[in-house]
Protein backbone atom coordinates (compact mmCIF):
# COMPACT_ATOMS: atom_id res chain seq x y z
CA UNK A 1 0.00 0.00 0.00
CA UNK A 2 1.43 3.72 -0.55
CA UNK A 3 2.17 5.43 2.19
CA UNK A 4 -0.09 8.24 1.12
CA UNK A 5 -3.17 6.81 1.38
CA UNK A 6 -2.66 4.97 4.82
CA UNK A 7 -5.64 5.94 7.22
CA UNK A 8 -5.84 5.35 10.89
CA UNK A 9 -8.86 4.88 13.37
CA UNK A 10 -8.23 5.54 16.77
CA UNK A 11 -10.24 3.56 19.24
CA UNK A 12 -10.89 4.95 22.37
CA UNK A 13 -12.37 2.62 24.64
CA UNK A 14 -13.28 4.64 28.61
CA UNK A 15 -14.84 3.64 31.93
CA UNK A 16 -15.94 6.57 33.93
CA UNK A 17 -13.34 8.98 32.07
CA UNK A 18 -15.48 12.16 31.25
CA UNK A 19 -12.96 14.36 33.44
CA UNK A 20 -10.09 12.77 31.32
CA UNK A 21 -11.75 13.48 28.00
CA UNK A 22 -11.31 16.90 27.02
CA UNK A 23 -7.26 16.04 27.23
CA UNK A 24 -7.57 12.77 25.10
CA UNK A 25 -9.29 14.17 22.54
CA UNK A 26 -7.61 17.47 22.46
CA UNK A 27 -4.11 15.29 21.94
CA UNK A 28 -5.73 13.86 18.81
CA UNK A 29 -6.43 17.45 17.39
CA UNK A 30 -2.69 18.19 18.50
CA UNK A 31 -1.54 16.09 16.42
CA UNK A 32 1.73 18.05 14.07
CA UNK A 33 0.87 16.79 11.06
CA UNK A 34 -2.72 16.35 9.27
CA UNK A 35 -3.84 12.89 8.33
CA UNK A 36 -6.32 10.75 7.42
CA UNK A 37 -8.30 9.85 10.89
CA UNK A 38 -11.35 8.34 11.98
CA UNK A 39 -12.38 8.42 15.38
CA UNK A 40 -14.46 5.99 17.78
CA UNK A 41 -15.38 6.86 21.46
CA UNK A 42 -16.94 3.28 23.39
CA UNK A 43 -18.31 4.63 26.79
CA UNK A 44 -17.97 1.40 28.90
CA UNK A 45 -21.19 0.99 31.05
CA UNK A 46 -20.07 4.71 33.08
CA UNK A 47 -24.42 4.94 32.89
CA UNK A 48 -23.90 9.18 32.38
CA UNK A 49 -26.96 11.25 33.13
CA UNK A 50 -28.33 13.09 29.55
CA UNK A 51 -26.47 15.95 30.28
CA UNK A 52 -23.11 14.13 30.51
CA UNK A 53 -23.44 12.14 27.31
CA UNK A 54 -24.40 15.26 25.25
CA UNK A 55 -20.92 16.54 27.23
CA UNK A 56 -18.73 13.69 25.79
CA UNK A 57 -20.46 13.68 22.55
CA UNK A 58 -19.43 17.58 22.11
CA UNK A 59 -16.06 16.69 23.29
CA UNK A 60 -15.54 13.62 20.55
CA UNK A 61 -17.76 15.79 17.99
CA UNK A 62 -14.59 17.97 17.86
CA UNK A 63 -12.97 15.11 15.99
CA UNK A 64 -15.91 14.30 13.84
CA UNK A 65 -15.54 10.98 15.82
CA UNK A 66 -18.86 8.87 16.90
CA UNK A 67 -19.37 7.95 20.75
CA UNK A 68 -21.02 4.61 21.42
CA UNK A 69 -22.72 4.03 25.38
CA UNK A 70 -22.61 0.37 26.04
CA UNK A 71 -25.33 -0.38 28.36
CA UNK A 72 -23.32 -3.48 29.79
CA UNK A 73 -20.16 -3.59 31.30
CA UNK A 74 -17.20 -4.73 28.36
CA UNK A 75 -14.01 -4.26 29.93
CA UNK A 76 -11.58 -3.17 27.30
CA UNK A 77 -11.19 -6.81 25.29
CA UNK A 78 -15.36 -6.59 25.41
CA UNK A 79 -15.27 -3.07 23.70
CA UNK A 80 -13.06 -4.21 21.30
CA UNK A 81 -15.10 -7.40 20.64
CA UNK A 82 -17.97 -5.75 20.47
CA UNK A 83 -16.99 -2.55 18.05
CA UNK A 84 -13.66 -3.01 16.25
CA UNK A 85 -15.80 -5.34 14.27
CA UNK A 86 -17.92 -2.40 13.02
CA UNK A 87 -15.11 -0.67 11.27
CA UNK A 88 -15.55 -1.40 7.73
CA UNK A 89 -12.12 -0.17 6.14
CA UNK A 90 -10.08 -3.72 6.14
CA UNK A 91 -7.31 -1.61 5.68
CA UNK A 92 -7.16 1.18 8.00
CA UNK A 93 -4.58 1.02 11.03
CA UNK A 94 -6.15 0.77 14.17
CA UNK A 95 -4.48 2.44 17.21
CA UNK A 96 -5.91 2.06 20.75
CA UNK A 97 -5.88 4.95 22.95
CA UNK A 98 -7.39 4.81 26.62
CA UNK A 99 -9.97 7.33 27.18
CA UNK A 100 -8.21 8.41 30.53
CA UNK A 101 -4.26 8.56 28.64
CA UNK A 102 -3.62 11.01 25.31
CA UNK A 103 -1.22 10.69 22.41
CA UNK A 104 1.98 12.67 22.06
CA UNK A 105 1.99 15.70 18.95
CA UNK A 106 4.54 13.20 17.14
CA UNK A 107 2.25 10.04 17.29
CA UNK A 108 0.63 9.88 14.09
CA UNK A 109 3.47 11.21 11.93
CA UNK A 110 5.36 8.42 13.75
CA UNK A 111 2.99 5.84 12.96
CA UNK A 112 3.07 7.12 9.80
CA UNK A 113 6.72 6.92 8.90
CA UNK A 114 6.61 3.21 10.66
CA UNK A 115 3.16 2.04 8.28
CA UNK A 116 4.77 3.60 4.60
CA UNK A 117 6.93 0.01 4.72
CA UNK A 118 4.35 -2.03 3.15
CA UNK A 119 5.76 -5.21 5.21
CA UNK A 120 4.83 -3.14 9.00
CA UNK A 121 1.55 -4.41 9.59
CA UNK A 122 1.20 -4.02 13.83
CA UNK A 123 3.26 -1.92 16.11
CA UNK A 124 3.99 -0.97 19.95
CA UNK A 125 6.61 0.65 22.26
CA UNK A 126 7.31 2.59 25.53
CA UNK A 127 4.61 4.76 26.96
CA UNK A 128 5.90 7.72 29.31
CA UNK A 129 3.87 8.00 32.80
CA UNK A 130 4.04 11.70 33.46
CA UNK A 131 6.60 12.23 31.01
CA UNK A 132 8.38 9.31 33.18
CA UNK A 133 8.68 5.54 31.56
CA UNK A 134 5.44 3.27 33.47
CA UNK A 135 7.25 0.12 33.67
CA UNK A 136 7.94 -1.92 37.03
CA UNK A 137 11.63 -2.11 37.76
CA UNK A 138 11.64 -5.21 39.10
CA UNK A 139 8.96 -7.32 36.80
CA UNK A 140 8.80 -10.69 37.74
CA UNK A 141 9.12 -12.00 34.47
CA UNK A 142 10.95 -9.44 32.46
CA UNK A 143 15.01 -10.35 33.70
CA UNK A 144 16.07 -8.15 31.13
CA UNK A 145 13.83 -5.17 31.04
CA UNK A 146 15.01 -2.63 34.01
CA UNK A 147 13.32 1.20 33.92
CA UNK A 148 11.79 1.16 30.33
CA UNK A 149 10.03 -1.64 28.30
CA UNK A 150 12.27 -3.50 25.23
CA UNK A 151 11.39 -5.13 22.03
CA UNK A 152 11.06 -9.22 21.80
CA UNK A 153 14.71 -10.80 21.35
CA UNK A 154 15.26 -12.86 18.10
CA UNK A 155 15.47 -16.01 20.51
CA UNK A 156 11.51 -15.02 20.88
CA UNK A 157 10.73 -14.47 17.60
CA UNK A 158 12.43 -17.66 16.26
CA UNK A 159 10.33 -20.22 19.40
CA UNK A 160 7.61 -17.95 18.97
CA UNK A 161 7.62 -18.04 22.79
CA UNK A 162 5.96 -14.74 23.35
CA UNK A 163 3.58 -16.00 26.16
CA UNK A 164 6.54 -17.30 28.24
CA UNK A 165 8.67 -14.15 27.84
CA UNK A 166 5.76 -12.05 28.73
CA UNK A 167 4.03 -8.78 27.75
CA UNK A 168 5.45 -6.47 26.13
CA UNK A 169 3.27 -5.01 23.94
CA UNK A 170 2.62 -1.71 25.71
CA UNK A 171 1.19 1.46 24.29
CA UNK A 172 1.10 2.35 21.54
CA UNK A 173 -0.96 -0.24 20.00
CA UNK A 174 -1.82 -0.64 16.86
CA UNK A 175 -2.51 -3.05 13.88
CA UNK A 176 -4.43 -3.32 10.99
CA UNK A 177 -8.09 -3.96 11.00
CA UNK A 178 -7.84 -6.88 8.86
CA UNK A 179 -5.66 -8.63 11.23
CA UNK A 180 -8.44 -8.42 13.77
CA UNK A 181 -10.73 -10.52 11.83
CA UNK A 182 -7.92 -14.05 12.39
CA UNK A 183 -8.66 -13.37 16.27
CA UNK A 184 -11.08 -15.62 17.29
CA UNK A 185 -13.56 -14.18 20.08
CA UNK A 186 -13.76 -17.17 22.39
CA UNK A 187 -10.42 -16.27 23.42
CA UNK A 188 -11.17 -13.24 24.97
CA UNK A 189 -13.76 -15.11 28.11
CA UNK A 190 -13.04 -15.99 31.46
CA UNK A 191 -14.43 -19.72 32.31
CA UNK A 192 -17.63 -17.91 33.61
CA UNK A 193 -18.68 -16.39 30.61
CA UNK A 194 -17.42 -13.08 31.05
CA UNK A 195 -14.85 -10.78 29.38
CA UNK A 196 -11.21 -10.41 30.45
CA UNK A 197 -10.89 -7.50 32.47
CA UNK A 198 -7.54 -5.22 33.17
CA UNK A 199 -5.62 -7.84 30.85
CA UNK A 200 -7.67 -8.47 28.16
CA UNK A 201 -5.23 -6.66 25.91
CA UNK A 202 -3.06 -9.85 26.14
CA UNK A 203 -6.05 -11.73 24.57
CA UNK A 204 -5.46 -10.14 20.83
CA UNK A 205 -1.90 -8.79 21.25
CA UNK A 206 -0.21 -12.82 21.65
CA UNK A 207 -2.43 -14.43 18.93
CA UNK A 208 -1.31 -11.52 16.47
CA UNK A 209 2.32 -11.54 17.41
CA UNK A 210 2.20 -15.54 16.84
CA UNK A 211 -0.06 -15.06 13.84
CA UNK A 212 2.33 -12.89 12.28
CA UNK A 213 5.70 -14.71 13.80
CA UNK A 214 8.54 -12.58 12.09
CA UNK A 215 9.67 -9.35 13.19
CA UNK A 216 9.62 -7.87 10.22
CA UNK A 217 6.02 -7.12 10.57
CA UNK A 218 6.19 -6.37 13.81
CA UNK A 219 7.74 -2.98 15.01
CA UNK A 220 8.96 -1.78 18.20
CA UNK A 221 8.64 2.26 18.62
CA UNK A 222 11.24 2.73 21.15
CA UNK A 223 10.95 6.39 21.62
CA UNK A 224 7.21 7.17 23.94
CA UNK A 225 4.32 8.25 21.59
CA UNK A 226 1.88 7.82 24.31
CA UNK A 227 1.35 9.16 27.81
CA UNK A 228 -0.49 7.00 30.27
CA UNK A 229 -2.18 8.10 33.37
CA UNK A 230 -1.81 6.51 36.67
CA UNK A 231 -4.85 7.63 39.02
CA UNK A 232 -7.36 5.93 41.64
CA UNK A 233 -9.89 4.52 38.58
CA UNK A 234 -7.07 2.26 36.87
CA UNK A 235 -8.33 -1.53 37.08
CA UNK A 236 -4.74 -2.75 38.11
CA UNK A 237 -5.58 -0.23 41.10
CA UNK A 238 -8.79 -1.67 42.69
CA UNK A 239 -8.60 -5.39 40.73
CA UNK A 240 -4.57 -6.79 41.03
CA UNK A 241 -5.97 -9.75 41.31
CA UNK A 242 -7.76 -9.94 38.42
CA UNK A 243 -5.16 -8.69 36.18
CA UNK A 244 -3.02 -11.27 37.34
CA UNK A 245 -5.45 -14.47 37.17
CA UNK A 246 -6.55 -13.29 33.74
CA UNK A 247 -2.88 -12.66 32.59
CA UNK A 248 -2.03 -16.21 33.58
CA UNK A 249 -5.00 -18.09 31.85
CA UNK A 250 -4.11 -15.85 28.33
CA UNK A 251 -0.76 -17.07 29.02
CA UNK A 252 -0.76 -20.25 30.03
CA UNK A 253 -4.12 -21.86 29.49
CA UNK A 254 -5.26 -20.63 25.84
CA UNK A 255 -3.67 -22.09 22.66
CA UNK A 256 -0.90 -20.54 20.08
CA UNK A 257 -1.83 -19.43 17.44
CA UNK A 258 -0.06 -20.72 14.23
CA UNK A 259 1.36 -18.46 11.47
CA UNK A 260 -0.60 -16.74 8.91
CA UNK A 261 0.26 -18.55 5.70
CA UNK A 262 2.52 -15.84 3.20
CA UNK A 263 0.14 -15.87 0.44
CA UNK A 264 -2.86 -14.79 3.02
CA UNK A 265 -0.26 -11.86 4.73
CA UNK A 266 0.54 -10.77 0.80
CA UNK A 267 -2.90 -10.67 -0.30
CA UNK A 268 -3.64 -8.32 2.78
CA UNK A 269 0.01 -6.24 2.33
CA UNK A 270 -0.55 -5.55 -1.60
CA UNK A 271 -4.35 -4.21 -0.54
CA UNK A 272 -6.42 -6.33 -2.29
CA UNK A 273 -9.56 -7.44 -0.26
Amino acid sequence: MNSRNLSFTIFISAHKSLHFAKRCIQSIQWQEKDFNVDVIYVDDASFYNVQQKEELKDIVKSVNGKVFFSDKRLYQIGAFDQYIPKIENKQTIVCLLDGDDYLLPHALSTLHKTYSNPEVLMSYGNTLLDFRPFQDSKPKYFYDKKTVNIAYSKEVWQKRSFREDGFRCFHLRSFYRWLWDFVKSDGFYRKDGTYFRASGDSAFVYPMLEMLADPKHVVFIEDPIYVYRLHEGNVHNHDKKSQSDDLNTIRFSLPKYKPLERHILNHFISGSL
